[in-house]
């Protein structure tokens, strides 16, 4: 008899101390934590990555905080590539240069390598996001070899820069995921998705509905979260 996975893998990227945005350090800490702990509750047989980018140094008592509601974390601070794409206010080339090497950390380190074995889908999840009831996981069942993401909405590019760039619509990345099928093609493809933010002037969401093969893609109506954009302070449902 055949193995086959059953764990979803979430990577929790986060950047508790940034000057980007509206909010505050201890409101994004006391977000992260709450996040955390609806994403445990909603998915209690997941493995739990955090990630997180700060461009300020987190001591180690926050650290702490945070991690104990995680499997796994990894701390980016000091990344030369990351903290000169935060320095600069290039979120979205920081976003993908984050996943980009959290994915080859994954590929490289023997215990991940052990670890994802029994992993079916690897799932992207933006800290500050709280999980709402509804969120199933056996709506990803039967899903081999796709992506999921929620239904494409419509750009609010200029009419030129969406033909230019192939971006007519845009895909929310503040929660999708992968079956780990896909991992190397995503991992092959995050470099596209950084090339074309820069190419067009786009943001991620934009260019990663124009960079991955919408063969692979199944679209949800809803992905039951939400999150608070950092900046304006808005909440949004997803």
């Amino acid at each position: 008899m055949s193995f086959i996975p059953k764990t979803d893998l979430f990577i929790v990227t986060s950047a508790l101390r940034t000057g980007i945005g509206v909010i505050d350090e201890q409101t994004r800490l006391n977000q992260t934590i709450e996040g955390l702990k609806s994403l445990r509750k909603a998915a209690p047989d997941a493995i739990i990555m955090w990630v997180d980018a700060s461009s300020r140094m987190v001591d180690e008592a926050t650290i702490t905080q945070v991690t104990q509601y995680c499997d796994k974390s990894i701390n980016f601070f000091g990344d030369e590539d990351l903290m000169s794409l935060a320095n600069a206010g290039l979120k979205s080339q920081a976003e993908i240069t984050l996943l980009f090497k959290t994915l080859n950390i994954i590929k490289q380190h023997p215990e991940l390598q052990k670890m994802m074995a029994g992993v079916r889908r690897v799932f992207k999840l933006s800290g500050r996001t709280n999980m709402l009831e509804g969120y199933d996981p056996k709506e990803y069942d039967d899903l081999y070899g796709k992506y999921v993401f929620k239904k494409r909405i419509p750009s609010w590019l200029p009419p030129q820069k969406q033909l230019e760039s192939g971006c007519d619509h845009l895909y929310i990345t503040r929660m999708y995921s992968f079956c780990m099928s896909l991992f190397d093609d995503y991992y092959a493809t995050l470099p596209l998705i950084y090339r074309k933010i820069g190419e067009f002037n786009i943001d991620t969401e934009h260019s990663h509905f124009a960079s991955i093969d919408k063969s692979k893609v199944v679209e949800f109506d809803n992905l039951y979260c939400q999150g608070m954009l950092a900046g304006n302070g808005q909440v949004e449902v997803y």
